[in-house]
């Protein structure tokens, strides 16, 4: 059985767009390329979905927070979580959200699509100072990772082998290299980055306090 979740964030949701969600979730696609569909999720409480699967994996993460009780395959779990908290999905693993508890919730999505091109092999890497990376996941679909930036905390201009996705969970300036075009803004909670594979890129704080982002790297 599919539910609006399954429909947000799959490659085939394309044909079935026009169906509604159902009361109280509401989503705005961020990106759809080939290798992820990116959306906006946003639950008023009470909301829900029923248990359902679908034929990809998916990164959920909480941008604000609240009370969710999540059922993944076997494991339920309902509790107050704060911004930044990840839920991996796998393929085919039964499912559901329900909002518990008074407030809405917010989650950017990303589903992994099953035919994305195949990324080379790339070890996790030693953080530049001023940063620190706590990993989180790290499976045959993904390498998720907390990065906190210290004022001034600044990565090497590099590459990667595989497409990347980073999700601002707390506000904060941050400058920005990909290829030869560069941006320093204040970026707020919920930004999203989506950086191809192969593209030389960088961040760096320009803030005057720490802040906090999610790295997706997909495999």
């Amino acid at each position: 059985m599919k539910c609006w979740t399954a429909i947000l964030i799959a490659g085939a949701a394309l044909a079935t767009s026009a169906q509604q969600p159902p009361p109280g979730i509401t989503r705005d696609q961020i990106a759809d390329n080939p290798t992820a569909l990116i959306a906006h999720l946003r639950m008023e409480p009470g909301s829900r979905e029923t248990i359902h699967t679908h034929p990809f994996a998916a990164v959920v993460i909480q941008l604000t927070p609240g009370e969710i009780d999540m059922t993944i395959g076997k494991v339920r779990s309902r509790q107050t979580r704060d911004p930044g908290f990840i839920w991996f999905i796998p393929k085919e693993a039964p499912h559901a959200a329900i909002n518990s508890g008074t407030s809405a919730v917010e989650f950017v999505t990303i589903g992994i699509k099953p035919d994305r091109p195949a990324a080379t092999a790339a070890p996790a890497t030693q953080a530049p100072p001023g940063i620190t990376r706590e990993t989180v996941i790290d499976n045959d679909d993904t390498r998720v990772v907390r990065v906190t930036f210290a004022p001034g905390g600044r990565e090497p201009v590099h590459t990667h082998p595989n497409d990347l996705v980073t999700v601002q969970i707390t506000p904060g300036r941050v400058a920005i290299v990909e290829g030869s075009a560069r941006s320093d803004e204040a970026r707020p909670a919920g930004f999203v980055k989506f950086l191809t594979r192969g593209v030389s890129h960088s961040y760096a704080s320009t803030d005057t306090k720490p802040f906090e982002l999610v790295s997706v790297a997909i495999k």
